[in-house]
């Protein structure tokens, strides 16, 4: 390698067996392309290995192969999601999933630049970018220039909360989350790190999070709540089984996918070696925010919308949005002038922002790929849960674009989706009314007319 090279490992990748599974990957992926034009990432039809074959082309793959990062992982560490085949276990298959939905996984941040033919343009595909478009400078974060969203109820960017709800009569949306995503200058990701160092990022983090000053900052965006501050607890605590840790974060929208180490025969590549050693959870007091530590990255802050009205998302951004600027006055970010904030999750690449809905679409789902097109045009995912009728929509893209951009543009996405149902439920009820209308004039038609001579007095 080039003295320059401050990503790439000294050597090659050499060992025949290893070679020789990435060869079995590429035919897998090869043999899932279709006859027609792949669909992109964001149709939402497209599986991981479907997308991945599409920019993984034997040229590509050829001059990737033998590539390894500084931190020794090679191309198999990063496809492993999408051609692995998974332990037939719910917990792991939804870690995977959640986690990593596009079927990649960036075990360092050095794989963005070592096998940046594959990755830019299959990221670019993942954020609903234009993959034939030169990636612009990712804008500076709005946590820092503390420019807020524009809304119908706030009058200027200085606005203390934002307050909007996408479903004022509480019809369809059951609950939301949002989560932002952050790692430490001068630390690797969670995965590689030892033991002492899990402990300084942990130490560092909750240090920040247990003290007054914080408990001050989450109590200013909800004036009205009893909220003294928090507790954190260790991972350990959360993967007890049974765990009311656990079961209290599932019940407040909270919890994110997790496995035991037992569960996955290869947790390594999954966590790292000393999985769940040194990570934990920190929730608020009012069980609104929780903050994950060392769980694939190093930050992970979740606040959901309020369980009487969970259409109400703008006063949960709020809290992020205060919480993220207090965050970054204290600590440094790992930075890409082009990718943003570097995530081992491809999919929270730029700003690192997801925001998240549970919806009852009684009416759009009874068309499922209509639906899924509908969500696709808007740059929303759309997944299915265990109701035919209930679907989690998110935004795609958080690369190239401020999280207040995010916010707009999916509670702009969202809304528009609430209308078309709203609609559609009303042309149905419309439909229902013209019968019965029908019904009851047929009859008043029918006693109108009926023969009467039955009635006559003789």
């Amino acid at each position: 390698m080039l003295p320059e090279d401050q990503v790439s490992s000294r050597r090659v990748l050499d060992i025949p067996e290893a070679l020789e599974t990435l060869e079995r990957c590429y035919r897998l992926l090869a043999s899932a392309r279709p006859a027609r034009t792949p669909l992109s990432a964001s149709s939402n039809r497209a599986t991981p290995p479907l997308v991945l074959g599409r920019f993984l082309k034997r040229p590509v793959f050829d001059a990737l192969r033998y590539r390894v990062t500084k931190l020794d992982h090679d191309l198999f560490d990063v496809i492993w999601p999408a051609v692995k085949k998974l332990p037939d276990n719910r917990n792991v298959v939804q870690t995977v999933e959640e986690d990593f939905p596009g079927g990649v996984t960036a075990p360092d941040y050095y794989v963005y630049e070592v096998f940046h033919e594959f990755l830019t343009p299959l990221v670019k595909d993942l954020h609903n970018i234009n993959v034939h478009s030169d990636l612009p400078l990712h804008p500076p974060s709005d946590f820092v220039t503390h420019q807020r969203p524009q809304t119908k109820s706030s009058s200027s960017s200085s606005e203390p909360l934002v307050e909007l709800n996408i479903d004022p009569n509480d019809e369809f949306v059951l609950s939301g989350t949002i989560e932002c995503t952050r790692n430490l200058q001068g630390f690797e990701l969670p995965i590689n790190l030892k033991i002492g160092k899990l402990e300084t990022i942990e130490r560092i983090i909750t240090t920040i999070l247990m003290k007054e000053d914080f408990a001050k900052i989450t109590a200013q965006s909800n004036p009205e709540s009893d909220q003294k501050g928090g507790t954190y607890y260790t991972l350990n605590e959360v993967l007890e089984k049974p765990s009311e840790i656990s079961a209290t974060l599932a019940s407040a929208g909270l919890l994110i996918a997790l496995c035991d180490r037992e569960e996955i025969d290869d947790y390594t590549r999954l966590h790292g070696k000393h999985w769940p050693y040194g990570r934990g959870v920190y929730i608020s007091d009012d069980k609104t925010l929780a903050i994950w530590i060392n769980v694939h990255d190093h930050i992970r802050v979740m606040t959901s919308t309020p369980v009487e009205s969970p259409g109400e998302v703008g006063l949960p951004f709020s809290k992020m949005f205060t919480i993220m600027a207090y965050l970054h006055e204290k600590i440094d970010f790992v930075f890409d002038y082009k990718l943003g904030h570097l995530s081992s999750r491809p999919t929270f690449l730029g700003s690192g922002i997801r925001f998240s809905l549970i919806v009852n679409f009684p009416g759009l789902t009874k068309d499922p790929d209509n639906m899924k097109h509908l969500c696709a045009m808007r740059g929303l995912q759309y997944r299915e849960t265990l109701s035919p009728d209930i679907a989690r929509i998110s935004n795609y893209q958080c690369l190239s674009v401020t999280e207040s951009n995010c916010f707009n543009d999916f509670t702009t996405a969202a809304s528009n989706l609430l209308h078309l149902e709203k609609d559609l439920s009303m042309q149905n009820s419309a439909h229902i009314a013209t019968m019965l209308s029908n019904i009851f004039r047929r009859k008043r038609s029918s006693l109108t007319g009926a023969d009467t001579s039955d009635y006559e007095k003789p």
